[in-house]
């Protein structure tokens, strides 16, 4: 078992992983849950929860039938918006990721509530870097995954 980011964060065991895509996979059949609703805690409350993070492998998972990924935009150079920018892009952010289902208000500023929900987006879905920084890949990241969802446009 993982100890968690608090006591020595390290990778997930292979069994473990096993043990969680079985269980997983038959909780998505018998509910007829989509298996993109299969989420993190992290995802659902950012504010409180890191878990499975940065290195929960996602990409394994969603290869079983449960979750949804896109492969990441690279890290590269570029403009990024971080705490304290405001104005029409941020507001532009904060839509996407609460269309995608994170629970963030428009406020069009950069604040400790757009940190945390970035953080945890680059968690689940851009893992090689977490900083809360929204760059050109975790961004890029964000419209493949909506591009990739059905009609509605709403992960959950």
């Amino acid at each position: 078992v993982n100890p968690g980011h608090e006591f020595g964060y390290r990778a997930f065991p292979d069994a473990q992983i096993k043990a969680v895509k079985a269980l997983a996979a038959d909780i998505v059949k018998r509910n007829a849950i989509p298996a993109r609703n299969v989420v993190a805690h992290s995802d659902i409350a950012p504010d409180r929860k890191q878990d499975p993070g940065e290195l929960f492998p996602w990409k394994e998972l969603h290869e079983s039938g449960v979750g949804h990924f896109v492969e990441p935009e690279r890290i590269s150079s570029g403009r990024f918006f971080q705490k304290g920018d405001q104005g029409p892009p941020i507001s532009a952010l904060q839509v996407l990721l609460a269309t995608y289902g994170y629970g963030l208000r428009e406020t069009g500023r950069y604040d400790s509530d757009t940190e945390t929900v970035v953080t945890a987006f680059q968690r689940h879905f851009r893992p090689e870097r977490v900083d809360g920084i929204a760059d050109q890949s975790s961004i890029a990241t964000l419209h493949r995954l909506l591009k990739s969802l059905p009609e509605d446009r709403s992960a959950r």
